[in-house]
């Protein structure tokens, strides 16, 4: 029997805190492609409940887009023609580094927040 290996994923940081994913919808925006390790923030609900997400961004118009529940899973998501359907993580331990957000936030920014949501934060030595 043979063994496989698995690529080091750069933004998972641990396994004692359960991964937890949830179904999102990107919705269609000129400005919505993102990659894997985007910090989103849900802006609204779907007919079907499912969580309606954008980047996180402290300056964003509505109170809602500031602030963090999940962070992409997928590899990339592009929005910017038409709603997309991705998964995120919104239980875990995950890379600060490897986060991605949006306008000039940074980790100092969501940290708190992202706690708050059970999304904890780990320093990685690569």
């Amino acid at each position: 029997m043979g063994y496989s290996s698995v690529p080091y994923d750069k933004l998972i940081a641990g396994m004692v805190q359960p991964i937890v994913t949830q179904s999102i919808i990107i919705e269609q925006d000129a400005d919505a492609q993102f990659e894997r390790g985007t910090v989103l923030a849900r802006t609204g609900f779907d007919t079907d409940g499912t969580w309606i997400c954008t980047i996180v961004d402290s300056a964003a118009a509505e109170d809602s887009g500031k602030i963090p529940v999940g962070i992409l899973a997928d590899d990339e998501v592009d929005a910017s023609e038409a709603d997309a359907r991705a998964t995120a993580y919104v239980q875990g331990e995950f890379n600060r580094d490897a986060l991605i957000f949006g306008g000039t936030d940074t980790i100092a920014t969501h940290e708190a927040a992202l706690n708050d949501a059970k999304i904890y934060t780990k320093r990685v030595v690569e």
